[in-house]
């Protein structure tokens, strides 16, 4: 069995992909660490299914649409004890990956941050300041300390995402698998890194088309941070997902 799987979620990202699968390739190797890579996209996605096939990596295709779907395949596809997640656009640095692995010990999830002293982030300054609002109301909500909780670019413990239900489509399912982990006690530690804009093509993130998936994501954190208040012994990390029920 692998100690580390590699998970990417793409979509019409076959270029980025003959970029960025020979750099992670180069770095897992640095890692001496027995590991997979999956390519998670849909049926008739050509150039990313050549593109992964071309460099070795397993491709699999998700049930369900939107970035959640595609985590929640690459989750249950995921055979390794760590579980690592990166956008296929070139906005995350392979070398990062070491860093995330060299930080995991007692952690739960390990997440590269932009907004920690050490990290930054290039891009477009009103989605800058979009993501650090989102950030201060999810924080806010949830209760946790994490200064980057959307970033993309994290390393899981198997146990926190194997069969964890994300139900939002969409890249709220980012906040889904941090609130999991702070009701489930787990640790969860950042990293800096350096957050750069995608290479090839064009993101498919809506702002506007999310902001609903968002609503619903801060209610239910609201709601299950309520009911660990009343009962905290629901903090369990046999069931992360038991105070969302």
């Amino acid at each position: 069995m692998p100690d580390l799987s590699v998970v990417i979620p793409a979509l019409d990202e076959g270029p980025n992909l003959d970029l960025l699968l020979p750099a992670v390739a180069e770095v897992l190797a640095g890692l001496a660490v027995a590991h997979e890579v999956i390519v998670v996209t849909k049926k008739g996605d050509a150039g990313t299914i050549d593109a992964a096939r071309r460099h070795g990596a397993t491709v699999r295709f998700q049930e369900t649409p939107g970035y959640g779907g595609a985590l929640a395949a690459g989750f249950a596809e995921a055979r390794g004890t760590w579980v690592l997640t990166m956008d296929a656009d070139g906005s995350h640095p392979p070398a990062t990956i070491a860093d995330l692995w060299a930080a995991r010990d007692g952690a739960g999830l390990v997440i590269a941050s932009r907004y920690i002293r050490g990290g930054s982030a290039e891009m477009p300054r009103d989605r800058l300041v979009l993501s650090r609002i989102l950030n201060g109301v999810h924080r806010a909500v949830g209760g946790w300390a994490v200064q980057d909780g959307s970033s993309g670019l994290r390393l899981h413990h198997r146990r926190l995402v194997a069969g964890l239900p994300i139900r939002s489509r969409t890249f709220a399912a980012v906040y889904e698998v941090l609130a999991a982990a702070h009701v489930g006690g787990w640790t969860v530690r950042e990293v800096p890194f350096a957050y750069a804009p995608r290479v090839h093509g064009r993101s498919h993130a809506s702002a506007i088309r999310f902001a609903p998936e968002y609503l619903r994501g801060l209610r239910r954190i609201a709601d299950a941070r309520s009911r660990l208040s009343a009962n905290p012994a629901a903090m369990r990390k046999s069931d992360p997902e038991a105070p969302f029920r």
